[in-house]
């Protein structure tokens, strides 16, 4: 069976999903994503605002796949450094994998800036058997904000660096309408609103 069979919606760009891959890069980014992809505990993330009006869900497939195309773009070049894209996908994807609403009162004033980055790696670890690598990955994305914690991988730092780009664009330029991918969502201050 043909990655185009599996995942039409994804691969063709009809899933509403706001990736930064060119049609060719899609099939091998699916191939690494795709039981992160199809689980229902990742398409629970559907169900938070993660920046401004983007779900987790949209965020981290917006960071996975710009992660993805940065890897790609690097081991092209002159100087082609060794990049794990499974474990960089797989990272880039759960790095937010928290599992709770952060807008909520008693957790928008909490320290989750910085403990997030634990709870999701540890949420990857247990339901998607995460790497230590990956873990290591998932652990450092909040990097300069958890200031001892620096990414100790090339991996790490792409990942940071794409969470750094798409949060500033979702925060300063998706204040629109709610980016679910056609599922409601509860907005900050207790309104629900459709895509």
């Amino acid at each position: 069976m043909t990655f185009r069979k599996m995942a039409p919606a994804f691969l063709s760009g009809q899933d509403g999903s706001d990736t930064f891959l060119s049609v060719k890069k899609r099939e091998p980014f699916y191939r690494y994503a795709k039981d992160i992809l199809e689980s229902e505990q990742f398409a629970a993330c559907r169900n938070f605002i993660q920046h401004g009006t983007v779900s987790v869900y949209a965020h981290s497939v917006a960071v996975a796949s710009l992660s993805f195309s940065m890897a790609c773009f690097l081991r092209n070049g002159p100087f082609s450094p060794r990049i794990n894209l499974r474990s960089l996908v797989r990272a880039a994807l759960l790095h937010d994998f928290f599992l709770y609403d952060w807008h909520t009162p008693e957790k928008m004033w909490s320290l989750h800036g910085w403990t997030h980055p634990v709870t999701a790696a540890k949420n990857a670890e247990r339901i998607f058997t995460a790497s230590q690598k990956e873990y290591s990955l998932i652990r450092t994305h909040m990097w300069p904000y958890t200031l001892l914690h620096p990414p100790r991988h090339l991996e790490g730092w792409l990942i940071c660096l794409a969470d750094k780009l798409c949060s500033a664009r979702e925060t300063f330029f998706c204040r629109g309408k709610i980016r679910l991918w056609g599922k409601k969502a509860p907005v900050p201050g207790g309104t629900i609103r459709e895509q």
